[in-house]
C-alpha cells in the first residue's frame, strides 16, 4: 500500500504544482476569452498559488512518510471541498460522466490511502 500512496502523492503533487504554476503565469489557459477580467485573472492566480502550495504538501507527504498523517488528512479535506464545489453542476442537468470522474476520482484516491489507523 506504501508504493500506491507514494505514486498518488507523486503523481497529483507533479500535476498540481505543473498546473498551479502554467495557470499562475497564463491564467488564459484556464479562462474563455470572454471570460478574461482583472477580477477573473486574479482569482485564477490565487487559485493557482493554492494548487502549487497543495502539490508541494503532496510531494513533502512522500518524503516524509511516517510524519504525513496530518498533512495527507489536510488533503483530504481540501480535495473533498474542491471536488464538492464542482458535483451540484457534475450531478445536476449539466452533468457528464467525465466531470464526475475527474471531480471524485481524486477524493477516491486520497481518501483510500489516507493514514486513518493509529498515528
Amino acid at each position: 500500500m506504501k508504493a500506491f500512496t507514494v505514486a498518488v502523492y507523486g503523481l497529483f503533487g507533479v500535476l498540481a504544482v505543473a498546473a498551479g504554476l502554467l495557470a499562475f503565469v497564463m491564467p488564459a489557459v484556464l479562462l474563455p476569452p470572454d471570460g478574461m477580467s482583472p477580477l477573473t485573472v486574479h482569482l485564477t492566480r490565487e487559485l493557482s498559488s493554492a494548487f502549487v502550495f497543495i502539490g508541494l504538501m503532496l510531494l513533502w507527504c512522500i518524503r516524509h512518510y511516517p510524519q504525513r498523517r496530518p498533512v495527507h488528512l489536510a488533503l483530504v479535506v481540501f480535495t473533498v471541498l474542491l471536488a464538492g464545489a464542482h458535483w451540484p453542476d457534475d450531478f445536476g442537468d449539466r452533468g457528464q460522466l467525465s466531470s464526475i470522474l475527474v471531480n471524485s476520482i481524486p477524493v477516491a484516491l486520497i481518501a483510500i490511502t489516507a493514514p486513518f489507523g493509529r498515528p
